[in-house]
């Protein structure tokens, strides 16, 4: 099954991403709490979620996340 993850999907998993997809559903599914009544990020986590179940942990090796990890911000 070929998995396809929206953009938004991406971010989300590049936020989180631990070092393997396992570590990194745990991680995503760890926040759910901290996000209270808002369905849309709700409705994102669970659809990421779902799509990483089905992916294999190989193909989540090979996901290329540089594109969507954001780079930190430099105080001046």
């Amino acid at each position: 099954m070929m998995v396809r993850f929206e953009e938004n999907e991406y971010f989300l998993i590049a936020m989180f991403q631990k070092e393997s997809r396992q570590a990194t559903i745990e991680e995503i599914h760890n926040v759910i709490p901290y996000i209270g009544r808002d369905e849309e990020m709700l409705a994102l986590i669970n659809s990421t979620l779902e799509k990483l179940w089905f992916l294999t942990d190989e193909a989540f090796l090979n996901l290329d996340l540089e594109p969507y990890k954001e780079e930190p911000v430099e105080e001046e």
